[in-house]
């Protein structure tokens, strides 16, 4: 194929550009597996990919290295034959040093028709070959990559940059956690904190120059979204009832919601939909990584379908594209940010409500039995309301016992504290102690 020639030459020439360099996995270089790296667009993934090359070039020759961005227009229209044919069209373009692998680097890879059945043929035939992927659909987290390619790959989420990852784009060095409640580095973390919470991670829009350059890249980011990851890929007819469905539920981040009052406050504004309907959009809505919905912690399957679901943005930042923030929306970009973090390591987040109304905001089952792990975690922006003390304390207390924990943990915007309550331990921190922690 000839536009596959003109991109390799390209790629020949191509310098790498200048990146602030974000952790790997320590085994990523060494793994048979197919290592996939997803996340929604514009975390960085293709960055991570420009690392792992750069530190790849230190000791295997360049021609043993390929890169290709099937997002890239001079690809278009992608067949699915591009894959196949990729390995014996760059054969012949370059030649292959046999004394080292070769490195194949498959940028936003969903993009190509029956990508998985060539890349299953390419990593069983060619075991010189290594193989790295990304993609921007959450659906190549779950078992369909596993049974379509047969375990032959491992996951590795890619979000927006976590606290310490901002601050590190800043040029700010992580002062020791343990020590921030006495350090002089606090204000100044508490600062970039209110940013963080109100921009988010997203790397281009920590590192615009002010405020209404990140606003107009956040806009362009979820029209991308939308139309692109949801819209294109899903064949959306009804467009304005999902732009319509995304602003509701955006506005309602962490906020509990029903399909069933969705439907209703969609029909009072003259929309004709249907229940079913409203689910599968949220399946898109999830798989394109703009948001994730979080189910009640119950042991019945049936009720974490039935009762409301709590839903949070993948990023602070795309709170922003739909209003203007308000004093009160603190607390909810506060919880929000806290799930973001969560969700980097933990797969299962619930939330916590009993027949009383007591809530609690993440549940995570899995360090039911982890000694020195927190699994039942508060958020609360302002914990110096004495009434609001008393609310989130009565709920954390519930909670445990309920479940069976000994600890809890409050997360706030800038207080240290530690309660004990019937047999119970309660710690409250900041987020820019616990996010630097966890």
């Amino acid at each position: 194929m000839e536009k596959l020639r003109y991109y390799f030459q390209w790629w020949q020439e191509y310098q790498l550009p200048s990146f602030v360099e974000r952790k790997l996995p320590d085994e990523i270089f060494e793994l048979r597996l197919i290592p996939a790296l997803i996340g929604p667009r514009r975390s960085g993934k293709s960055t991570l990919f420009f690392q792992m090359i750069k530190k790849l070039k230190e000791t295997v020759p360049a021609r043993n290295i390929l890169y290709i961005n099937f997002e890239d227009d001079r690809l278009l229209p992608l067949t699915g034959d591009e894959l196949s044919q990729l390995l014996n069209i760059y054969k012949q373009y370059q030649s292959i040093d046999p004394n080292f692998h070769f490195f194949l680097f498959l940028d936003e890879i969903q993009n190509v028709p029956r990508w998985e059945h060539s890349l299953r043929r390419i990593y069983e035939t060619e075991p010189n070959v290594k193989i790295f992927i990304t993609g921007s659909n959450s659906r190549m987290l779950s078992s369909d990559l596993a049974t379509t390619l047969r375990g032959r790959t491992v996951s590795y989420k890619v979000l927006p940059l976590n606290f310490k990852e901002f601050l590190a784009f800043k040029n700010k060095n992580v002062p020791e956690p343990n020590r921030l409640k006495y350090s002089t580095h606090q204000h100044e973390l508490l600062f970039l904190f209110e940013e963080y919470l109100n921009f988010g991670g997203f790397p281009e829009v920590v590192l615009a120059q002010n405020d209404h350059i990140r606003e107009i890249v956040l806009k362009e980011y979820i029209h991308t979204i939308f139309f692109a990851d949801i819209v294109q890929r899903y064949g959306v007819r009804q467009v304005q009832l999902l732009d319509s469905y995304i602003k509701i539920l955006i506005r309602q981040m962490a906020s509990l919601f029903s399909f069933g009052k969705m439907l209703s406050g969609l029909k009072s504004i003259g929309f004709k939909t249907s229940k079913n309907t409203l689910i599968e959009y949220f399946g898109y809505i999830e798989n394109a990584f703009l948001g994730k919905g979080v189910p009640i912690y119950s042991y019945s399957v049936k009720d974490q379908l039935q009762y409301p679901r709590k839903f949070y943005l993948i990023d602070n930042g795309l709170f922003r594209t739909t209003a203007f923030l308000k004093s009160k929306d603190r607390g909810r970009l506060l919880e929000n940010l806290v799930f973001t973090h969560l969700f980097r390591k933990h797969d299962n987040i619930f939330y916590w409500k009993s027949i009383n109304g007591f809530e609690v905001d993440f549940i995570l089952p899995e360090l039911f039995d982890a000694p020195n792990a927190y699994s039942v975690i508060q958020v609360c922006y302002d914990f110096t309301d004495e009434q609001t003390r008393k609310r989130e304390l009565r709920s954390l207390v519930r909670a445990c016992n309920e479940l069976k924990q000994k600890k809890a943990l409050i997360i706030t915007r800038d207080i240290w504290e530690t309660f004990n309550l019937d047999g119970l331990e309660i710690k409250a921190l900041p987020f820019i102690q616990w996010a630097l922690e966890i």
